[in-house]
């Protein structure tokens, strides 16, 4: 007999235990990376995803309403991991109102008379009376939770098979502290150095396919699950388990070429770039779609110019330029919309975006064609709904070959240009990362249990760089984060049409920054029109909100009240035509003191990207082919030297 721990015991009773029985008999989860409150949570995940696997024929929760039920280490650990998946809502109940308030759920002070399409108990016995059970809302279909005997009596079971509700037992979904026992009685060694995301992952598919197979025997009649309960637990004899685990790693391990982690602008276009050369690759994003709204590379639009004040990022942009031709042609989607580009504004030196004067310069040298204009009467004349500039002392400068690239669209279209040899893996995090292996593979671990082993590896995750550089146990860089806003303003559509594509320079002043820009109305697709029929343009700034972050950990994405107001006196008096905002935005942007971005080799077998300080994404695809060269060997498209990461002030 042997004996472990469970609700209400600490590591000081499994230590007399311990003790008591000559270290014999406990199963004690001490020693071990392994979190026996997670574990369970992982088996009570497996039965919900195995639950409506087996009656709604897919494991998919976005329409489901979630009740869980006890807010204690396992039902927390449950709640925050059913809105990983994507749940409809999470409804959160606890004794102590405080344990119940779980970022992005929906407290309730009573579970027993709140709606929910799934219960999860995960409380203490016998809350299910017959009372509870005959009086809870219509629109319950499912009962998967921790709670040993959530029941009362079996009069309160059966009412809910009366009524429809499927109700997974816990041997089944409770079992993931059992499970883990059985690899630390099988092979203690293991169970101490194991990756514990690999353990979550193989309690995890255990619990799913048991439930799967319970439901299936008893035909989705939830008054037979408990007499078919003995068809899908195995007997006590044999081997335990946990003698299946490594196996079961090992069937879960994925190989690929090049393993990339983050699905933003430099993740995406490196996968084409693979692609384009027949290499494979594991693309890995945790948000929960390509360019995630958490991420700096979201939204309907970014400028492209060869406007620079810099000959060399102009360069960069013509045959950046060539490469967006290549994956609209091979994607079939249109990604790039030329509308023009107006820079304008006083002489304020050279500034993170270049300047109205600089600008003209490169222009001018490389032979590229311009408009310009002398003073601020000029640009007023040539724009009538830029009437703030009639007598300021500004000059401007139009490249009319510029415009704006649908960026969420044009993530998604470098990986389907990339085809069948990009594996991408939404809303997956990497929660172990190892480099240094001796046969010279990476191996990375997914926080689902799942290990991906690669050749090289590339990170691009932006603001995550520096943590998952960290977790690598691999140098970090020397960024910054900056919280930077943007807002979508409405405007009578004739008005729209005559708004520009522009970028105003003026002074720092305060918290001004000085850099505004608008888009026009052609650039805010995603934005659903009125029922006046009103237009409507973005309108941002690039300067940051506050001092500069050195991780995403307090980032707020709520930004400042104060530079929206800055950005709505700004609207009044350059494009006094346009109405009222009506939405905000706050996303990251990674920066590095000198503003050029770092393409770097970090390792042997692992590449970099990151510091795209707000200009990396009119580049797109040449970023993927300058990734690929660091990883191939071969020559890059572009002089590299500047983005080295032993330049001053990048390497830490």
């Amino acid at each position: 007999m042997y004996t472990g721990c469970d609700l209400n015991t600490c590591d000081k009773d499994m230590d007399f235990l311990t003790a008591a029985t000559g270290e014999k008999y406990v199963l004690a989860g001490r020693n071990s990376r392994v979190d026996t409150n997670i574990a369970t949570a992982s088996s009570v995940i497996g039965g919900i995803l195995g639950t409506i696997e087996a009656i709604e024929g897919s494991m998919d929760i976005s329409e489901l309403t979630f009740t869980v039920q006890g807010c204690g280490k396992v039902g927390s650990t449950v709640a925050k991991e059913l809105l990983r998946l994507g749940a409809k809502k999470v409804q959160t109940c606890d004794l102590r109102a405080g344990a119940a308030e779980i970022d992005g759920c929906t407290p309730i002070k009573d579970w027993k008379t709140t709606q929910c399409d799934f219960l999860v108990p995960c409380a203490n016995s016998l809350a299910i009376t017959e009372e509870v059970a005959t009086n809870f809302p219509n629109g319950l279909k499912y009962c998967v939770g921790a709670t040993n005997s959530p029941f009362a009596n079996a009069k309160a079971n059966s009412i809910f098979n009366e009524r429809g509700v499927m109700h997974i037992p816990e041997s089944i979904s409770s079992a993931g502290a059992i499970l883990a026992d059985s690899v630390e009685w099988y092979d203690i060694n293991l169970y101490q150095t194991v990756e514990p995301s690999l353990m979550y992952g193989w309690i995890r598919d255990i619990s799913r396919s048991k439930t799967s197979e319970l439901v299936l025997h008893c035909e989705k009649d939830p008054a037979s699950v408990d007499s078919n309960l003995k068809k899908v637990i195995p007997a006590r004899e044999g081997d335990p388990v946990g003698k299946d685990f490594p196996d079961w790693i090992q069937e879960n391990s994925l190989h690929t070429d090049t393993l990339i982690v983050g699905g933003g602008l430099a993740g995406t276009a490196t996968a084409f770039a693979l692609g384009q050369k027949g290499l494979d690759s594991v693309l890995v994003e945790q948000g929960q779609s390509l360019a995630p709204e958490t991420a700096s590379s979201v939204g309907d639009s970014r400028m492209y110019r060869k406007m620079y004040s810099s000959e060399f990022f102009s360069k960069m942009q013509s045959k950046a330029l060539d490469r967006w031709g290549d994956v609209e042609r091979i994607s079939g989607e249109t990604l790039l919309q030329e509308n023009g580009l107006l820079f304008y504004g006083e002489d304020t030196g050279e500034t993170v975006e270049g300047s109205v004067l600089g600008a003209k310069e490169v222009m001018d040298n490389l032979n590229l064609p311009h408009t310009f204009y002398a003073t601020g009467d000029e640009i007023a004349d040539a724009y009538p709904a830029l009437a703030g500039c009639r007598g300021k002392p500004y000059s401007g400068v139009c490249e009319e070959t510029a415009g704006h690239i649908r960026a969420t669209k044009a993530c998604k279209a470098m990986v389907k240009a990339a085809g069948e040899n990009c594996n991408l893996k939404v809303n997956t995090k990497i929660v172990s990362l190892e480099t240094d292996n001796e046969d010279g593979k990476v191996v990375a671990v997914t926080e689902g249990g799942e290990t991906i082993i690669a050749n090289k590896a590339v990170i691009a995750c932006g603001p995550w760089t520096n943590s998952v550089l960290e977790s690598a146990k691999l140098p970090k860089l020397n960024l910054e984060i900056w919280r930077v806003q943007w807002a979508h303003y409405e405007v009578d559509a004739d008005v729209a049409a005559s708004i520009p594509q522009a970028f105003h320079f003026r002074k720092e002043s305060n918290i001004d920054g000085g850099l505004y820009y608008v888009f026009p109305s052609t650039a805010t697709e995603s934005v659903k029109t009125n029922k006046n029929g009103m237009a409507h343009v973005k309108v941002g700034v690039d300067f940051p909100t506050g001092d500069a972050l050195d991780g995403m950990e307090s980032f707020n994405y709520e930004g400042s009240e104060e530079v929206l107001e800055l950005i709505d006196e700004w609207v009044k008096e350059h494009i006094p035509g346009v109405g009222k905002r009506i939405d905000s935005f706050c996303h990251p942007y990674t920066m590095t003191k000198d503003s050029y971005f770092v393409m770097d080799k970090v390792t042997p077998n692992v590449a970099l990207f990151s510091g795209g300080s707000g200009r990396a994404f009119k580049f797109g695809p040449l970023l993927g082919d300058c990734m690929v060269s660091l990883l191939t060997g071969e020559e890059a498209p572009v002089d590299m030297a500047p983005f080295s990461m032993t330049r001053e002030g990048v390497t830490v």
